[in-house]
């Protein structure tokens, strides 16, 4: 009888089985449990500082360079599936006022072919609220950069759509008929005025970056899988590119395996 119970806990919690045994297993939850999120590789651009002999531009990369954000460019984009958890809203309080980090959890299968790795990029394929809206100063940006156009301003991430609009005299503007959303772009049919601050709420497609370096799981000398930190991209690079199209490029490909 002891014998019998000390078999059917070791089943039931998994001591004394190897993980390796149980890869199939893992990656069917993965699989049936798991989102598709898209994955960039980031890696340092040329635009960054050299061997020491070289004049240092800067770890953040030089502000001219059109290859990177922020010095990380990526490349290959790709879906995978991962468990997301711990998504965290919460923020914190700091001498400069509050600072709201984010961050989540992204866990992949062992069996993935060159799992997130630091500074790469996840994207979610499904639309959330950007927390509390983005302050943005009328026509501000557009002054200073060339991408954008006189009617247009941008946008932390690409849109889904837009919650409520507000201006700091407390005019309220209307999608579709005030103006549209286009990307990572708001662009404008009856703007406010020029340096006018107003607050947009709306619904878009996240992105994270790799900010701790992954956590490698191992047992018994295989594999388990990577465990990600994330943070919001817009906390960690102030300066990205408008025009990708990485959504519309990867999310309505087919189903991808763990």
């Amino acid at each position: 009888m002891a014998k019998q119970i000390a078999r059917r806990l070791n089943s039931q919690t998994g001591l004394g089985l190897n993980w390796s045994d149980n890869h199939k297993f893992q990656d069917g939850l993965i699989h049936n449990r798991g989102q598709v999120v898209v994955h960039e590789i980031g890696l340092a651009c040329t635009c960054r500082s050299g061997d020491s002999s070289e004049s240092v531009i800067g770890g953040s990369g030089s502000i001219n360079c059109t290859k990177c954000e922020s010095g990380i460019m990526y490349r290959q984009p790709r879906q995978i599936m991962g468990l997301i958890t711990s998504i965290g809203y919460q923020r914190q309080l700091a001498e400069v006022g509050f600072i709201a980090p984010g961050d989540c959890l992204l866990s992949v299968s062992p069996n993935l072919k060159n799992p997130p790795a630091d500074f790469d990029k996840i994207i979610f394929t499904w639309p959330e609220n950007v927390n509390d809206g983005q302050v943005i100063i009328r026509g501000a940006e557009s002054k200073i950069n060339d991408y954008l156009e006189s009617n247009e301003d941008r946008l932390h991430y690409k849109a889904a759509k837009s919650i409520y609009v507000e201006d700091e005299d407390g005019k309220v503007y209307s999608e579709d008929s005030d103006f549209y959303l286009n990307d990572r772009k708001i662009v404008w049919l009856n703007p406010p005025l020029n340096n006018k601050r107003y607050t947009i709420k709306y619904m878009a497609y996240i992105e994270w970056i790799v900010y701790n370096s992954p956590f490698s799981r191992r047992d018994r000398d295989e594999s388990i899988g990577y465990k990600v930190s994330l943070r919001k991209k817009h906390i960690t690079n102030f300066r990205d590119s408008l025009d990708d199209n990485i959504m519309n490029k990867e999310y309505f490909k087919s189903k991808v395996s763990a």
